[in-house]
C-alpha cells in the first residue's frame, strides 16, 4: 500500500472535519507524533487496529479510508478486488494463530472460507476476548454462515 497516499487521505479526512491533529490522535488512542508520522507516510505498517481507530476517530470506516487509495492505483473493479485483498492482508497481521490455523485447515480440506467471512472473523472481539481455538472459530463461522443465509 502506498503509505504517502494513505497519510494524505487521513490528513484530507481530518481536514474536512474540525478536529486538530491532537484531537484526532486522542480520539484514536494514539500519540499525536505517531499520527503525524502516519500522515507524512513515514510509518511502513501502522497496523490494522491503528487504522481502524483512526477511521473511527474520523467518523468513517476502514473501507472508506482505504478504498480511494487502492482505486487510484487500479481500475475500479480491479481496485475493489485489490482492496479486499489488501484489507485481508492487513487483518492477517492481527489474526490470532488459532484463526489462521482454522482458515488454513479449511483451505486444505477444499472448503476455503470466503474473504468477507475471514474479515468478519478477524474483527470479532467480545469484551476484549476472542475465540480460543479452532473449534471455537468453527462454531462462530458456522453460526455466521447460518445467520447470513437468505431465506428460500
Amino acid at each position: 500500500m502506498d503509505m504517502k497516499r494513505l497519510g494524505l487521505r487521513i490528513a484530507e479526512l481530518r481536514g474536512a472535519g474540525t478536529d486538530s491533529l491532537g484531537t484526532t490522535a486522542e480520539k484514536a488512542g494514539i500519540a499525536k507524533s505517531y499520527l503525524a508520522k502516519i500522515e507524512r507516510g513515514e510509518v511502513e505498517n501502522p497496523g490494522l487496529r491503528t487504522l481502524v481507530s483512526i477511521a473511527s476517530a474520523l467518523d468513517t470506516t476502514i473501507t472508506d479510508l482505504l478504498k480511494p487509495i487502492v482505486l487510484l492505483s487500479q481500475g475500479t473493479e480491479q481496485g475493489d478486488r485489490a482492496l479486499r485483498q489488501e484489507m485481508l492482508e492487513l487483518l492477517r497481521h492481527d489474526m490470532p494463530p488459532s484463526l489462521l490455523e482454522f482458515i488454513r485447515e479449511q483451505e486444505k480440506a477444499g472448503s476455503p472460507i470466503p474473504t468477507n467471512f475471514q474479515q468478519m472473523l478477524a474483527l470479532v472481539h467480545l469484551r476484549g476476548k476472542r475465540p480460543r481455538d479452532r473449534e471455537d472459530w468453527n462454531y462462530l463461522y458456522e453460526t455466521l454462515k447460518r445467520a447470513t443465509q437468505t431465506a428460500t
